[in-house]
């Protein structure tokens, strides 16, 4: 009987999350006053006072070049070594996010915890055209992807450090980029026709949990050119029993996460239209009966 009831609560989640359409992107706001894990720090200008940068679903359409001299708030990320070797796995679901760029793009983004790093090896399928919204970007970002797969939910890049991302990642320098930003540290934007792969080791993130670069149970996202997101998927542990959870305390970004379990507000949020809200309480009204 119980297990009759969690299948149908979950049934009813995974119908109301086939259910949400994202609706188009909002026009781009001009950010010209600091914000955690975006811009932490105004620049200092000569001449003229900063005018500010264009946002889209809170994150900067077009960074400044690298600026070697720049380290963030709390300075470089630490190395992190001898990881736990636990697997965690991000699979993209069938139903797109954001529909509106074409077919639902496919793919698992696998990592292991090992004395060096964490392992990573991405594969992606049915990429959208180039011509129309690529190049794609691709991050960890602060928080899990909840059940109506709401990508705009996830807030902004994975940053401890609070970096921000008013200048590109210099890959030459990797522990001044953002810790979720792994396009910048590991090949850049996706930029093939069709599909991606790659493998590589990355020296910041962490599979320990508790640690403030722990990626277990947060979201893998994928955007298009001009930030807007295309798809996302949690990272799950592989062999594990139930989800992974963020350690608590502040992490970097645009929110805070803590042991309550409660979702921060996220002032950057794309326009969703959530259709399938009475199917989600639906499901939750079956099980509590």
């Amino acid at each position: 009987m119980h297990n009759f009831i969690l299948a149908t609560g979950f049934a009813a989640l995974v119908s109301a999350q086939s259910q949400v359409v994202e609706a188009p992107p909002p026009p781009p706001v001009l950010l010209s006053t600091t914000k955690s894990g975006v811009l932490p720090i105004i620049p200092s200008a000569t001449g003229t006072p900063f005018a500010g940068v264009d946002t889209l679903q809170g994150a900067i359409i077009s960074p400044l070049p690298p600026n070697p001299s720049y380290t963030g708030v709390l300075g470089p990320a630490p190395s992190q070594t001898n990881q736990p070797a636990a697997t965690y796995v991000a699979t993209l679901p069938d139903s797109m996010f954001n529909p509106l760029v074409g077919d639902a793009v496919q793919g698992t983004i696998s990592a292991v915890g090992s004395s060096s790093g964490v392992e990573f090896i991405v594969n992606i399928t049915n990429l959208p055209d180039q011509a129309a919204y690529g190049p794609f970007n691709w991050h960890i970002h602060t928080l899990p992807v909840p059940a109506d797969g709401n990508c705009t939910a996830t807030t902004g890049h994975l940053d401890p450090q609070n970096i921000g991302e008013l200048y590109m990642c210099n890959p030459a320098a990797p522990a001044t980029c953002q810790v979720g930003d792994l396009a910048g540290k590991h090949g850049g934007k996706i930029s093939t026709p069709g599909s991606f792969s790659t493998s590589f080791v990355d020296h910041f993130l962490s599979t320990e949990q508790g640690s403030p670069a722990f990626f277990g149970g947060l979201a893998f996202v994928l955007h298009t050119r001009n930030t807007s997101r295309i798809t996302c998927a949690n990272f799950q542990m592989h062999g594990g029993a139930g989800n992974a959870t963020a350690g608590n305390g502040t992490i970097g970004g645009n929110a805070t996460a803590t042991s309550s379990g409660g979702l921060p507000e996220y002032t950057g949020a794309a326009g969703r239209l959530t259709v399938g809200a009475a199917a989600v309480v639906a499901g939750f009204a079956v099980a509590l009966l």
